[in-house]
Order: structure tokens, then sequence, then C-alpha cells
């Protein structure tokens, strides 16, 4: 009845007294949510994206996240924007903070890249549909709002006589890491493969009968790139030869029979198991100081596309073996037919037959 419950909260509250501040007052029992209603919002969205993303898009979104929810403190303080709670986001707190991506200071200059701030409105919008607030899909649909559009970046690449120079600097680098190091820049300069693509790679995945190797863990591990076989150019054969020879020996030498990597490592404790990927990183860290040539991987392989584009291979060969799905990535991000070559070849197509 009423006197009894009555009695049992008298009860609960009496085992379970009020906080007090330091000035002796009662402390006012904090909200649902708390001060800061971005983060749950935040939370909830990584939570629901983390089964359909790798590890480190989803490490990208959360810091993301994270510069969005600063940014709407930011705003809020300042009086632009009227709440910092996504569910109550309105077309002028959106406009704001589109302002706010203009106006940030970088190391570049002001304003945030049109690149970052389209994957910024992706974010905050994913972030907006799980928590049903429509108001960044309204905004789509009006024909005067105009969306920040990634633009084509610039690819880039190394001269193939800068791999080459990276190539005979590499040739007296002591050791299983100066194994390594000439191995990995000869296979990812002229077969394409991704950086985990070779440091996972199995020693059955080479095929150098045909000059092949199987992609046997591809980015994403299939869920976003094509798995398959990759070729081995020419100038990286006799490399791989090599390799073949003094993996044989590191092997014997710390008395270990056959394993499965391609590229071992032997532990401390003995145990020979892949590398680790930031010890790949130190290994390629090694490397670039020895030569003095700096490079990074993704280079090497939007390198590998565009030396096959610049002697005429045409752009579908390219993304078949670079293993992507269209030709659109390809040319976006790897290898594109250089001006002079296309004008050469309009010019050819008109000039006047004898």
């Amino acid at each position: 009845d009423a006197n009894s419950k009555s009695s049992r909260t008298k009860n609960r509250s009496e085992q379970n007294p009020p906080r007090r501040t330091r000035r002796g007052r009662p402390r006012r029992a904090r909200s649902v949510g708390g001060r800061d209603p971005f983060s749950p919002c935040a939370k909830a969205t990584l939570e629901a994206i983390r089964p359909y993303c790798a590890p480190s898009t989803h490490r990208t979104i959360t810091r993301g996240l994270k510069v969005i929810g600063s940014a709407f403190k930011e705003l809020r303080k300042k009086g632009k924007v009227s709440t910092i709670n996504p569910r109550k986001f309105t077309q002028a707190d959106i406009e704001e903070f589109f302002q706010w991506m203009k106006e940030r200071e970088t190391k570049t200059g002001v304003g945030l890249r049109p690149a970052t701030q389209a994957n910024y409105l992706a974010f905050l919008a994913q972030m907006l549909l799980i928590c049903e607030n429509p108001v960044m899909n309204r905004m789509r649909a009006l024909h005067y709002v105009r969306f920040p559009q990634k633009v084509s970046p610039e690819i880039r690449t190394l001269e193939q006589t800068t791999v080459e120079e990276l190539r005979a600097k590499l040739a007296n680098m002591p050791d299983w890491y100066g194994e390594v190091a000439r191995f990995a820049v000869a296979m990812y300069a002229y077969t394409g493969l991704r950086r985990s693509e070779l440091r996972k790679a199995r020693l059955q995945d080479l095929d150098i009968s045909k000059w092949r190797i199987l992609v046997s863990h591809p980015k994403g591990e299939t869920r976003y790139a094509s798995a398959g076989t990759a070729p081995i150019l020419q100038p990286a054969r006799q490399t791989v030869l090599d390799f073949l020879k003094a993996r044989e020996r590191y092997l014997t030498e710390n008395g270990v029979g056959e394993c499965e990597p391609l590229v071992p490592r032997i532990y401390k404790d003995g145990r020979v198991d892949y590398w680790t990927d930031g010890m790949w990183g130190s290994m390629k860290d090694k490397a670039q100081k020895h030569a003095g040539i700096p490079f990074r991987v993704q280079y090497l392989r939007a390198t590998f596309g565009q030396m096959c584009k610049d002697r005429g291979a045409s752009i579908e060969s390219v993304s078949k073996a670079l293993r992507h799905r269209t030709t659109r990535t390809t040319e976006l991000y790897y290898a594109r037919i250089r001006s002079e070559d296309a004008f050469r070849e309009l010019e050819e197509a008109f000039a006047e037959k004898p």
C-alpha cells in the first residue's frame, strides 16, 4: 500500500544519502547522458558501424567524431549553435559547422581540405541517421545546398630512376633487415602489393614458375578489396631469387626448419612468425635512413601503376593487376594517362593520312 511504499523509499534514502557538495548542499542528480549529449551519440554510432569496417577505418571515424564534437562545443560557447545534442541539430547548426570547417586554421593555411570536409560531413551524417535526426537528408534534398566534394587527389609516385637508385643504395644494407628491405622495395614497386599483403604473404603464395604471387590476405580481408594474384614484373625477379636464398640461410643459421611466412621473423623466445606491423614499419624506416631517400609503401604501389600506364598498358590491365573492382579507383588514386601522352594520341588520331 502507499504507507509501505513510502517506508521503503525512506529506508533507501537513509541507506544511500545524496552526495553533498563541499558547502554541504545536496548534489543535484545528473541527467541521463550527463552534461555532454554528443558523446553518447558518438559512442552509439561507433558501436553500430564496428562490424562493418576495418579497425583502421573505425579509428579514423573515431578521431573524426572527436573533432566534430569539439567543434560543436566550441561553437556552442560562442553562441553560434543552439545545442550540442545531435538529436536536436538544426539546419542552422549544420551550416555553422560548414563555416567552421572553412575558417579553421591548419598547418597549410585556413580551411580544411575539401576531402577532409567531405569525410567529416559523412561521419556526421551517419551519426545523425543513427540518432534519428533527418536534418542532413533534408538539406541534401535542397538544390541550393552545396556539400563539399572530394576532388581527385594528386597521385604521388616515384620516378623509376628513383626506385632503382633506392634499390642500389640498399644493396649494402646489412643483416636480415637488409635482405628484407631489398625484397620489400622490389616487390612493392614491381607487383603493386599493399603493405600488409606482402607482410602477411605465405611461402606457398609465391609462384616463381609463372612469376605470380597469390594475395592471401587482401586489404580488408575481402570486405572491400578483391583477392587474387599479382604479377611479379621482370625488374624484381632476380631480387626475389636472391631473397629466397637469404631466407633459407637465415632459417638454417638459427636452427629453424621450413615455415609458413614468406618473410619470417625469429623472435627472442625462438618463436617463428610473421612480422608485426610495428616491426615492419621499423624495417622501412631503417631502409629509408640507410638509403637517404624518403618513400612510402603507398607511393611504391602507385609507382607500379603509373609505370605500367606510362609503358602503354591499358588502364583495364593496370586495374586488374592492382585488383581493383573498377577502373575508377585506379584512375583516381594510382594511375592516369599523362597529359602529353593523351594530347599526342589525339594529334595522331587527327593527323592527315598520306
